[in-house]
């Protein structure tokens, strides 16, 4: 898979990851997945972003992710960022459309560990590449404080 995935042009790659955004970012916000911490956050008067923004920055991400993966010259680096889009992809799959709390949780720190020790194995192939990634890494740390903050 990696090397079919790999042999697609990098234009090709971001147009598929593209879709795959947009359409779930279509059901997110159309069928009022906005899920239980943006729910809680608006009934306590509690800052936490719009399922519209957050969808914004996850989409620049995996354009990042899918640079990343392109650009990468290790098939086990490229495998472990490949294995990190299809996360940050079904993420809303396996949290129940951000309705269930311990699952966001867990896929935050999944997703948090995962990110950051990729970004760290890629540091040594390419320090701009690893940086992309870790990106990812600050995001979900800033939300999962957010988070933290509306259920606290």
């Amino acid at each position: 898979m990696i090397n079919f995935l790999k042999r697609k042009s990098l234009i090709t790659l971001l147009i598929a990851s593209l879709i795959i955004l947009c359409a779930s970012n279509y059901i997110i916000l159309n069928f009022g997945f906005e899920g239980v911490t943006q729910k809680i956050a608006l009934e306590n008067n509690r800052f936490f972003p719009k399922g519209y923004f957050i969808g914004f920055i996850w989409t620049i991400l995996v354009f990042f992710q899918t640079l990343v993966f392109k650009i990468l010259k290790s098939r086990t680096s490229s495998l472990l960022v490949l294995i990190l889009i299809l996360n940050c992809f079904l993420y809303p799959v396996y949290t129940l459309g951000f309705s269930v709390l311990s699952m966001i949780i867990l896929g935050n720190l999944t997703t948090l560990i995962f990110s950051s020790f990729t970004a760290g194995l890629i540091y040594v192939e390419s320090k701009i590449l690893s940086i992309l990634i870790a990106f990812t890494s600050l995001w979900v740390l800033f939300v999962t404080y957010l988070l933290i903050n509306v259920h606290l």
